[in-house]
């Protein structure tokens, strides 16, 4: 979540990763605010931060989707019903958020995985944050349809044939909750570059929306 503060020299946007508990705070230099905020109305100057707020969030969601896309090794479509749309500003709250959920992946989905008769399942995985490559061999694992048509990779519990356990890849959430992880990181560097640019212009445009600085009429020749 962010939520821009006025502060003596900065703009600040602080956000909260609702999936593992854990608060970032993402900086922007604005040494202007202070002076913006003297010129606009109130009003002006909050819709303008919202704007930016807005459209920053969106566009660092989608990197962060890419980075966790590829921290799972699943298609970016797959795992994007995992992540929420950014829910925006409104007038009484200036945070902007998205939440990366416990969608559950197959593990048929990551590339490279396979099943195969006699051998099972193999998949081989490298991981962005820490841990690098990591081979996953279940010996016993087989391919399950379901009566929908869909597939999923199982072993059993016991000798019996139910129950089963299904092994999926990693969570969407859990590429992104981890500390320092390469999909918070590159939020992070996303949102605070975003916003950095974004305000400033968002912030102009109000300035030219309520005459300041003064316009001069177009000379019409009279």
């Amino acid at each position: 979540m962010w939520e821009p503060k006025q502060r003596a020299a900065h703009a600040g946007a602080d956000h909260v990763q609702r999936w593992g508990q854990m608060g970032l705070t993402v900086n922007v230099d604005a040494s202007q605010l202070e002076q913006w905020a003297k010129e606009l109305s109130a009003r002006g100057m909050r819709n303008a931060i919202r704007r930016a707020v807005d459209q920053s969030a969106t566009a660092a969601r989608k990197v962060a989707m890419d980075v966790i896309a590829k921290d799972i090794g699943a298609p970016k479509a797959r795992i994007k019903d995992g992540v929420s749309k950014v829910k925006r500003t409104t007038q009484t709250s200036l945070r902007a958020e998205f939440t990366a959920s416990k969608l559950r992946v197959g593990i048929l989905n990551v590339s490279g995985a396979s099943v195969s008769k006699g051998s099972g399942l193999h998949a081989s995985t490298h991981r962005l944050t820490g841990g690098g490559s990591a081979n996953l061999d279940v010996r016993k694992a087989f391919v399950v349809t379901t009566s929908a048509g869909g597939r999923f990779v199982a072993i059993r519990r016991g000798r019996e044939r139910l129950p089963l356990k299904g092994i999926y890849a990693e969570m969407p959430n859990t590429a992104m909750a981890q500390d320092n992880s390469a999909a918070q990181t590159a939020w992070k560097k996303a949102a605070e570059a975003e916003l950095s640019k974004r305000l400033a212009v968002e912030v102009q445009k109000q300035l030219l929306r309520e005459g300041i600085p003064y316009s001069a009429p177009a000379d019409t020749g009279d």
